[in-house]
This record gives C-alpha cells, sequence and structure tokens, in this order.
C-alpha cells in the first residue's frame, strides 16, 4: 500500500516534470519563430527600402540581395497595375472575388 502510493506520487512528479519540458520546447518554437519573422522584416526593410525610398544599404548590394526575394518580386509586380483599386485589393485580402 505504502510502495503503490509512494509510485503515484512519482509518477505524477514525473508527469509534471515532463509537462515543464514540454511547455519549455513549445516556449522555444514560438520565441524562434517570431525571431524569423522579425528577421525576414528586418531583410525586407534592407533590400526593398529603396524602391520606397528608404536609404538603408547601397544600391548595388540590394540588387544582390534581390535575388533571394524572387516570389515577393512577383507578388509585388502582380499588385502594382491594381493599385489605384483599393477596396479591391481589401476584397480580395479578405477573400473576396
Amino acid at each position: 500500500m505504502v510502495f503503490k502510493s509512494l509510485y503515484l506520487i512519482l509518477r505524477e512528479f514525473f508527469n509534471f516534470i515532463r509537462g515543464i519540458d514540454q511547455a519549455l520546447i513549445e516556449e522555444s518554437v514560438s520565441a524562434l519563430q517570431l525571431e524569423y519573422v522579425e528577421l525576414e522584416v528586418a531583410f525586407l526593410t534592407l533590400v526593398l527600402g529603396p524602391l520606397v525610398g528608404v536609404k538603408t544599404v547601397p544600391t548595388l548590394l540590394t540588387l544582390e540581395l534581390l535575388e533571394p526575394l524572387r516570389d515577393e518580386v512577383r507578388i509585388l509586380a502582380s499588385r502594382a497595375p491594381r493599385g489605384r483599386d483599393v477596396l479591391a485589393d481589401l476584397m480580395s485580402s479578405l477573400g473576396g472575388t
């Protein structure tokens, strides 16, 4: 009887430790994801900033860094003709047609 209660207490203690370990892992992953998004925004500001007048890095370096941003530039170019139709862009971002 004493061993059974001791076993139950130890099992609950180990489950508690496993829960803390899992929470720390999930918190670390979410912090890394946030850091990734912040670094991506900083990179986009460095590369695309001179296109809108923000002086961040020399233009030649910006042109060299545009290669990894091929997909983002395509999205930017596809939205350019519709730039004057703000309501259409809003509706398309909300899932409208």
